[in-house]
């Protein structure tokens, strides 16, 4: 692990710690004292990092992930989550880096599964990347490095029951996927907006059907209403009728939800993170 730097987000105490791990750059904060609860982030360069977003300073939106964490840990009289924010190849070294990493490769793996329409993810053959899918060695890299490298620097605990995976868009898809791929160390997936489109319902179906049986884990998937959001309307209608009828329950072990006149950006995004991170932290649900 190399320790690039560290900085500071209002609204917690501590700094955050950027650091290296292979040729992944990670953000991380911890409570002073850890407790059990450990938090996983797709897109980790949204979530704490302002400097990382690339429009007019003065509306900058991160995620704001790990104030809603400390404030919800307060409320739930825990100690807050250990967020750690995994940040995916830049666009600079491979503009396709993020769809390969975060792509469901088990349910993407044959052209014939794929949407025509793209929505901006790439705009070459489907073909030309279909071998070089790598969702599968992330989520290695995450579980079998990152978190518990991270993990015995801090000198805490990995607790599958108090861990979960977080992400938005096609993040959302790569959250869900790596429960369904690494069931026993992740037990909680909340999703945001998980892009469906290109895979429609065949893959809701496919990553419904797939997800761990209810008992142990739990699932949020929420979607906006607005521009790209509107789109995953059909798709997430089916992805929650297929979860139900596999036993999950709604306020439970489950949480769909539409954000009226949500959109799809950071600033809806961080508008979910707290109801999100409640379902999660909160016993007893």
């Amino acid at each position: 692990m190399i320790d690039l730097e560290e900085f500071q987000i209002r609204g917690t105490s501590g700094s955050v710690k950027k650091v290296r791990i292979g040729k992944r750059t990670i953000d991380y904060w911890a409570p002073k004292n850890p407790g059990k609860h450990i938090i996983v982030a797709f897109d980790g360069q949204n979530v704490m990092d302002k400097r990382n977003i690339g429009i007019n300073p003065h509306q900058r939106a991160t995620w704001e992930l790990t104030q809603s964490a400390i404030r919800i840990a307060a409320k739930n009289n825990i100690v807050a989550p250990t967020v750690i924010c995994v940040y995916h190849t830049p666009y600079d070294e491979d503009n396709l880096g993020r769809l390969k990493e975060y792509t469901p490769k088990r349910f993407m793996g044959q052209k014939e599964n794929w949407m025509i329409e793209s929505y901006g993810l790439y705009n070459v053959q489907v073909e030309s990347f279909l071998s070089q899918l790598d969702a599968d060695q992330l989520i290695t890299d995450i579980t079998e490095s990152i978190v518990p490298k991270i993990a015995s620097r801090i000198n805490q605990s990995i607790s599958p029951e108090y861990t979960a995976i977080i992400g938005a868009s096609m993040g959302g898809l790569a959250a869900i996927y790596t429960t369904i791929e690494k069931p026993d160390f992740f037990h909680t997936s909340l999703s945001f907006s998980p892009h469906w489109v290109i895979g429609g319902d065949a893959l809701a179906t496919k990553m419904m059907n797939e997800f761990p049986s209810p008992g142990k884990h739990k699932l949020w998937m929420s979607r906006g209403t607005k521009g790209l959001d509107a789109k995953y309307e059909g798709s997430q209608y089916l992805a929650d009728k297929l979860i139900m009828s596999r036993g999950y329950v709604e306020k439970r072990n489950l949480i769909t939800r539409v954000l009226n006149k949500g959109a799809h950006s950071n600033a809806t995004w961080a508008q979910y993170a707290p109801a999100a991170l409640d379902f999660w932290m909160k016993e007893g649900n």
